[in-house]
């Protein structure tokens, strides 16, 4: 019985991982504001931004079914809108 409680300590960051890679990113965050991260595109004021840019057509928008919000791998897997944008935003091939 001690053994199995040992055995799982290492493994409880791979069992709740799904969950808090469902975390929704903030722009208030220390990493979206060095990506400079926005919840809507509309709202970004950055030289490498360009005109329908978001985070729905980028490639590190890993799930590009997503409507509203997914993960993207820039932040880890936590979810951003798919209607925002940061500066780590790559073209879909």
């Amino acid at each position: 019985m001690g053994l199995a409680g040992i055995v799982a300590i290492p493994a409880a960051p791979l069992i709740f991982a799904p969950v808090a890679a469902q975390e929704r990113v903030s722009e208030d965050g220390p990493q979206a504001k060095a990506l400079h991260y926005r919840h809507d595109a509309a709202d970004v004021d950055h030289d490498a931004y360009e005109e329908g840019q978001n985070c729905a057509n980028c490639a590190l928008f890993s799930d590009p079914e997503a409507s509203d919000w997914g993960p993207c791998e820039a932040f880890g897997g936590r979810h951003v809108a798919a209607a925002g944008w940061c500066s780590a935003w790559v073209p879909r091939s």
